[in-house]
C-alpha cells in the first residue's frame, strides 16, 4: 500500500518540467518552489560598478561606471494541497558616461506568480506566470535577442493538469502562451506571440524512474508576418530521482517546423536538466538544449542552437555565501543572405558577506565574449559590481 501511494503521488506531482518550448527555457527542469515555507520578505539594495564595453563594440570599446538599485519582494504561503508563490523585482540602473545614442537611465522589472492545487491524490493543477521588462539578454530564459537591445517585454504563462490514472500511469496536459515585444523599431519586426500545447504520457517504472512520451504542437506569429510557423515535437525521455535532493530530466526526439514562408524542415531536438539541493546550503542547476530557434535577425530564416548553462549557489560559512553561473550558446544562422555561426560565453561570479544581522555586502564579476562569422557582432565585456543589500 505504501508503494502504491508513493508511485501515485510521484505521478501526480510531475508537472513543472513538461512544456519547455523553442521560445524559452522557463519550464526546462524548473525547480519546484512550492514546498518552501517563506514568509513575506523585502530586499533593498544599492550598488556601483564598472562596465568595460557599454556599446558592445568589437573595436572601439567605451567603458563607464554605473549606479544601480535593487528592490525584491517575495511571498509564499499555503499547504501541501494548495500553494501560492509571488515574487517582484525592480532594478533601476544609471550609466555615468553612456555612449551617444544610449539612454543613461535604464530599468528592469520582473513578476513571478505561481499556484498549485492538488484536487485529490490523483489530480493536480498548476499555473506559472513570468512577466519581465528588460534591456539585457537573459540567458536563463533564452527568449530574447542575444545582445543588449532597447527595452523589451517578455511574458510567459504555463498551465498544466496532471492526472494519475493508475499507480504507474499518468498524463500531463499543458498549455503555454509566451511572447516578446521590443521597444526599438529595428527589433520590433522580431516581436512574436507563441502558443504551445503539450501532452505527456508517463509511466513509473520504479519509485525513482519514470519514462515519458511527449507530443507538442506550437503556433508562432510574428509582427513581420514573414517568420510565422507551426511546429510539432515528437519526444521520448526519462525523469529520474537520483536521491531526494537530486533530480534529472531528459527528452530527445524531433521537431517538424512548417514555415508560412519557407517550407518545412525537420531537426533533432534535445533537452536535459539536472538539479541538486541540500537544505539551504547548496543549490545546483544544469540545463542543455539543442534544436530550432527563432532567427532574431531580419535576413535569416532559421537558427539552430545549442544552449547549456550551469548555476551554483553555496553557503560557505554562516556569514559568507557565493554563486557561480556559466552559459554557452552556439547559434547557426541559415536561410538568409549569409549563413554564419555565433558562439557566446557568459560567466558570472558573486560573493555575499553578512556584515550585521540583515545587512549584506555584495560583490560580483561577469564576463561575456562573442565570436561570430560576422565581425561586427563580436565583442568582449567585463562588469564589476560592489553593493549593499538589506532584507526585512
Amino acid at each position: 500500500m505504501k508503494r502504491h501511494h508513493l508511485l501515485l503521488s510521484a505521478a501526480s506531482l510531475a508537472i513543472l518540467s513538461t512544456s519547455a518550448s523553442a521560445q524559452g527555457l522557463l519550464s526546462l527542469g524548473q525547480r519546484d518552489e512550492f514546498e518552501k515555507k517563506l514568509p513575506f520578505s523585502v530586499t533593498v539594495g544599492l550598488g556601483a560598478g564598472w562596465d568595460s564595453n557599454v556599446n558592445l563594440s568589437p573595436n572601439v570599446e567605451q567603458d563607464s561606471s554605473f549606479i544601480k538599485g535593487t528592490v525584491i519582494a517575495e511571498y509564499s504561503t499555503g499547504d501541501r494541497r494548495t500553494s501560492y508563490t509571488f515574487g517582484l523585482t525592480y532594478n533601476p540602473f544609471y550609466y555615468t558616461d553612456a555612449p551617444d545614442g544610449m539612454d543613461e537611465f535604464q530599468q528592469s522589472a520582473s513578476l513571478n506568480l505561481g499556484v498549485r492545487h492538488r484536487v485529490d491524490p490523483r489530480l493536480t493543477i498548476s499555473d506559472s506566470l513570468y512577466f519581465a521588462y528588460e534591456y539585457e539578454p537573459n540567458y536563463q530564459i533564452g527568449a530574447s535577442v542575444a545582445r543588449r537591445t532597447q527595452p523589451y517585454v517578455y511574458g510567459y504563462n504555463n498551465l498544466n493538469v496532471a492526472y494519475a490514472w493508475t499507480k504507474r500511469f499518468s498524463t500531463v496536459t499543458g498549455y503555454t502562451i509566451s511572447g516578446i515585444d521590443y521597444d526599438d523599431s529595428a527589433e520590433s519586426r522580431e516581436n512574436y506571440l507563441s502558443h504551445l500545447f503539450s501532452q505527456d504520457f508517463r509511466y513509473a517504472f520504479t519509485k525513482t524512474s519514470t519514462g515519458v512520451l511527449t507530443y507538442r504542437y506550437g503556433l508562432t506569429e510574428y509582427d513581420n508576418g514573414f517568420g510565422d510557423y507551426t511546429a510539432q515535437y515528437f519526444l521520448a525521455g526519462l525523469d529520474h530521482s537520483f536521491s531526494r535532493r537530486t533530480v534529472g530530466s531528459f527528452r530527445a526526439g524531433a521537431e517538424v517546423r512548417d514555415r508560412d514562408n519557407g517550407g518545412s524542415a525537420t531537426n533533432p531536438y534535445l533537452e536535459t536538466s539536472l538539479s541538486h539541493s541540500v537544505a539551504k546550503q547548496t543549490y545546483l542547476r544544469w540545463y542543455g538544449r539543442y534544436g530550432f530557434e527563432d532567427a532574431d535577425i531580419g535576413d535569416s530564416q532559421e537558427r539552430t542552437s545549442f544552449r547549456t548553462g550551469l548555476s551554483l549557489q553555496q553557503t560557505i560559512t554562516n556569514r559568507l555565501s557565493g554563486n557561480i553561473g556559466a552559459n554557452y550558446i552556439h547559434d547557426e544562422f541559415d536561410g538568409g543572405l549569409k549563413s554564419f555561426n555565433d558562439d557566446i560565453v557568459e560567466i558570472s561570479l558573486g560573493l555575499d558577506f553578512s556584515i550585521y544581522r540583515k545587512w549584506v555586502l555584495n560583490t560580483g564579476y561577469s564576463f561575456t565574449t562573442t565570436t561570430s562569422g560576422v565581425a561586427s557582432r563580436e565583442y568582449d565585456r567585463n562588469i564589476l559590481t560592489l553593493g549593499m543589500t538589506a532584507r526585512f
